[in-house]
């Protein structure tokens, strides 16, 4: 077995081994797999447990699917009473038969009970009916093919407890056969088969679908692994999200803190959904404006003033030669509430403002990102459009367009989800000085990036454009390094050119 792909779960929560025609990121050891590839995996893993344990490769299918596809649980349990795990699962009574297969896992059928006698009493509809009229799983107890037929229909449509339907008989334990559901009704195989592979990944805490809509990609990564992203395939999506809980990726905020933001943010006593407007007016002539692009420099075609979309600040403030670019990012709790009345409402009116100070910035990110991916999209157009206007220019020369549009979604990603970081982390503390300069060094060139990007094709330049894709590449990494650490360290002086 190939160790770089060799991952142990003690309590049999992992595929043991990965195979190897996935896509594969070297670095993480993340795959991404389409279903088919998912079948082969299924086949070697009945073959393996079914040499130790010598059951049929039906019944071993089965035990497995009950444990979660894990072969140390299942060695387990199994070594403890063999007689006890078959008759729990159902499969104390099957027989293979191995004149025919399994068209999905490549187990054997198996051995269904013959009728004695010319006719049956069916113990639904009591119609005495033609032995070959009626079927009946290992356990013997015969129904009328219609009958079985819809008691079989009605479990296809609880989902994926289906593959453990047992006898209809009151009391009887004994698990249906899968190729009951084929033979009864044709039409029942195809979302039964597609049941048994889902429960493959649905089992398996080192496989995740990938969450995106419309897309059927298996993510695959060893225990422990935090952001994954869909690509590297035909059809991929291209999405980043969190391996252990779904969401988006959401560095470097923590699931249990994202649950407790999104909590927040739901309940309606301060959701600020109603509160934030998607216009606000110009600080100057007061023309109402609409943001409909991802920079946060905004100019006022009114009377051409510039300022800032978050603060509302002239934009000329916001240069490294006034004292630090992007300071609004930092909340200011003096300016919330304009009286130092400690009262209940006076301090209710505070956290207000402190939590809409975060969500608005978190909400801005949030759209700005939306506004990127939509110029993402259109990205390959605008390459060749480039590519056409300078003859000097290869394909590979344009790539640095959609490096840059990448780069400007990862870090709008990260930056939405620092403020809910944020939010959770104590004021007036050195750490959130740290974390505000890692923040602020972000945002700008973030900012710098997105007007980069959003420039016209017969202005842009390419210079600049790779140079500050990859300084805001490594002013991300600093800030999420910077978190895993624990923030720990001085703010580092920053000295203007």
């Amino acid at each position: 077995m190939d160790e770089e792909y060799a991952y142990t779960d003690s309590e049999g929560e992992g595929i043991e081994e990965m195979v190897s025609n996935g896509t594969t990121d070297a670095k993480s050891k993340v795959q991404v797999l389409d279903p088919a590839e998912l079948v082969p995996m299924m086949r070697k893993q009945i073959e393996e447990v079914g040499a130790v344990i010598e059951l049929p490769s039906v019944s071993v299918a089965a035990l497995l699917r009950k444990h979660g596809w894990s072969k140390e649980r299942l060695f387990e349990k199994y070594y403890q009473d063999p007689e006890s795990i078959t008759k729990e699962a159902g499969v104390d009574l099957w027989e293979d038969d191995p004149s025919s297969l399994d068209q999905v896992t490549g187990a054997s059928m198996v051995k269904l009970p013959k009728v004695t006698g010319k006719e049956v009493c069916c113990p639904v509809c009591y119609d005495d009916l033609p032995a070959e009229e009626t079927i009946a799983a290992p356990c013997g107890h015969f129904y009328c093919k219609d009958c079985y037929s819809d008691y079989l229909s009605i479990k296809i449509k609880d989902g994926p407890s289906c593959i453990e339907t047992t006898c209809p008989k009151q009391g009887c334990n004994t698990t249906v056969p899968p190729q009951m559901f084929s033979s009864l009704q044709k039409e029942l195989t195809e979302k039964y088969n597609r049941f048994i592979v889902n429960s493959f990944v649905d089992m398996n805490k080192s496989m995740r679908w990938c969450p995106a809509p419309n897309c059927s990609k298996i993510v695959s990564a060893p225990l422990g692994t935090q952001d994954v992203r869909c690509f590297g395939k035909p059809q991929c999506c291209n999405y980043k999200f969190c391996f252990k809980c779904g969401e988006e990726a959401h560095q470097p905020v923590g699931c249990e803190e994202l649950v407790r933001w999104q909590s927040k943010c739901q309940n309606d006593s301060e959701t600020a959904n109603w509160i934030l407007a998607n216009t606000k007016r110009c600080p100057k002539c007061n023309t109402r404006i609409e943001k409909n692009q991802g920079c946060n420099h905004m100019t006022c075609r009114q009377c051409k003033y510039e300022f800032c979309w978050i603060c509302m600040g002239a934009w000329s403030d916001h240069g490294a030669n006034t004292g630090g670019y992007y300071k609004c990012n930092k909340y200011d709790p003096n300016a919330s509430a304009g009286d130092d009345d400690n009262s209940k409402a006076s301090n209710a009116k505070k956290e207000l403002d402190r939590y809409l100070h975060y969500y608005q910035r978190f909400h801005n990110h949030g759209q700005a990102m939306k506004f990127a991916e939509q110029q993402r999209e259109n990205t390959e157009k605008r390459m060749i459009e480039l590519q056409e206007q300078s003859e000097s220019m290869s394909w590979i020369d344009v790539q640095f367009l959609k490096e840059a549009l990448e780069m400007l979604i990862d870090c709008r990603r990260v930056l939405k989800y620092t403020y809910v970081f944020g939010f959770y982390l104590n004021d007036a503390t050195a750490k959130k000085e740290l974390f505000e300069h890692h923040q602020e060094q972000l945002e700008k060139f973030t900012e710098q990036l997105s007007e980069l990007t959003e420039v016209d094709l017969t202005k842009i330049e390419r210079a600049p454009v790779i140079n500050t894709t990859r300084v805001t590449g490594k002013f991300q990494e600093q800030l999420v390094q910077s978190i895993e650490e624990g923030l720990e360290g001085d703010v580092p002086v920053v000295i203007s050119e």
